[in-house]
């Protein structure tokens, strides 16, 4: 597990920084974008780059003080949420 934790550290840095790009891209196209739900698309794609870094100190956090189902979670989510970031923003532009 402690290899899992080491790797996902380096994965959320690099998934921070390319989610900061990720949300300064989306930015245009959620501009476009003619649904109601806009400005929430906004606040979620400024949250991917947070979402990486937080789940990367929490899952230390929680291998730490031996919660390893935490951690696995932790690892997950913010692949889970990029994911359906990505499918909200699909949805929006074909609308």
């Amino acid at each position: 597990m402690q290899l899992a934790i080491i790797i996902n550290s380096f994965a959320c840095v690099i998934g921070a920084i390319l989610g900061a790009l990720l949300a300064a891209g989306s930015l245009i196209s959620i501009a476009n974008a003619k649904v109601r739900w806009a400005g929430r698309l906004v606040v979620a794609a400024f949250l991917i780059p947070i979402i990486f870094l937080v789940a990367g100190f929490g899952a230390w956090l929680a291998h730490s003080y031996g919660a390893s189902e935490v951690a696995i979670g932790l690892i997950a989510f913010p692949w889970v949420y990029g994911l359906f970031f990505v499918v909200a923003m699909v949805v929006a532009l074909r609308a």
